[in-house]
Formats: C-alpha cells, structure tokens, sequence
C-alpha cells in the first residue's frame, strides 16, 4: 500500500484488487500518517467494502466527505482525517 500526494493536504491511496478486510485496514493504517483536517482518497473495486470502508472510518471519528463512482464499478472514497 503506497499514498501518494495528490495536491497539499491531499493524498491518494489505491485499494484496488483487495478484498476485506484489507482495505478497512490499509484505509486504517493510512490514516493514522495523514495529519488532522487533511484528506484521504480511496480508490476500491471491491463492492462489499464500499460499506465497510465508510463504517469503520465514521466509527474512528473520521468524516466521509464523498462517495463516488469513478468508473464502472470502481469507487472513491474521500475521508476528512479528525
């Protein structure tokens, strides 16, 4: 799992391929690199963690800011750091 810089205050990470619960964890552990008001973008593929992902970010105090279907089932997850 890499982050990349999207733009400042900014970062993307590419969750594509993986099945639960790999991206709540990588979502988790990318998290805690970025610091608080900052955003994380999450690129996923995989249908059943289009709920996951978004529950366990709320349940760790983290704002969804949006979900949003980039191409044909492959969505982004925008995640507000608290």
């Amino acid at each position: 799992m890499n982050i990349g810089k999207v733009s400042n205050g900014k970062y993307l990470v590419d969750l594509k391929g993986l099945v639960c619960p790999y991206p709540v964890l990588f979502t988790k552990k990318a998290l805690e690199k970025l610091k608080s008001g900052e955003i994380l973008e999450i690129v996923i593929d995989n249908p059943p963690s289009l709920d996951t992902v978004p529950e366990a970010v709320k349940a760790s105090g983290h704002e969804i800011v949006e979900v949003i279907e980039i191409e044909p089932s492959v969505w982004k997850i925008s995640v507000r750091k608290r």
